[in-house]
């Protein structure tokens, strides 16, 4: 008799399996404007180092010895953040094992894809692509593949401002091939660096709500 009157009703069924569900999200969700946020600087400005080391302008013109490194160094910093704040993230819940192998997966698919676009672009220059048109390959091949990842992650999560970010990248890849170097750089810093900063405010603003909402529900 007390297991009956202890039982839940389905109306409270359901709202604890809401409460649980934004606790996961706000705990998943609370590290991705850090990584956005990363990604955007990283974008930003790395291209307008890119940018000003191509003679983007005559008032000042950065050092392609230290843009190139300086590029770089964001990247790797702007992944090695990614990795460790997407390892944080995942403490304290217990995935299904469908989920660790998408996880895996999706995250070794990153290295995988950035190695084949490099590949790749050696492997042009090797059959006769100039070299110079790798300054705009190597942009826009990396922007489209980011994209690519960023619309199969919104789909598999379930993320809508993730599809649209990796469409958007898509959209300024192909836009920044099009466009005469070296004002392709400024394309890529603030079209895509510019969007990733965009996403990481509305992400940080959505993540707040989710982890307030939660809350709520838990001292409702």
């Amino acid at each position: 008799m007390a297991d009956d009157e202890e039982a839940l009703t389905p109306a409270e069924m359901l709202a604890l399996l809401e409460s649980q569900q934004r606790r996961v999200e706000g705990k998943l969700g609370k590290f991705v404007p850090a990584i956005l946020f990363g990604w955007g600087v990283a974008w930003s400005v790395g291209f307008i180092g890119l940018w000003l080391a191509d003679g983007g302008t005559a008032g000042f013109v950065l050092p392609f010895e230290v843009a190139a490194p300086l590029f770089a160094g964001l990247l790797l910093a702007a992944g090695a953040l990614s990795i460790v704040l997407g390892i944080r993230s995942g403490r304290g819940l217990r995935p299904s094992k469908e989920s660790a192998f998408t996880g895996m997966a999706y995250g070794n698919l990153w290295w995988l894809g950035s190695l084949g676009v490099v590949v790749i672009g050696q492997a042009l220059v090797a059959r006769g692509m100039p070299a110079d048109l790798l300054r705009i390959y190597y942009p826009s091949a990396f922007i489209l593949f980011s994209g690519v990842m960023y619309v199969a992650a919104g789909l598999l999560w379930r993320a809508q401002p993730m599809v649209l970010l990796g469409g958007w990248s898509i959209v300024v890849a192909a836009v920044a091939a099009l466009v005469p170097p070296p004002t392709h750089y400024l394309v890529c810093a603030i079209g895509g660096g510019g969007a990733y900063l965009l996403v990481a405010i509305w992400t940080l603003w959505w993540s707040r709500r989710a982890r307030r909402g939660a809350a709520e529900a838990a001292h409702g």
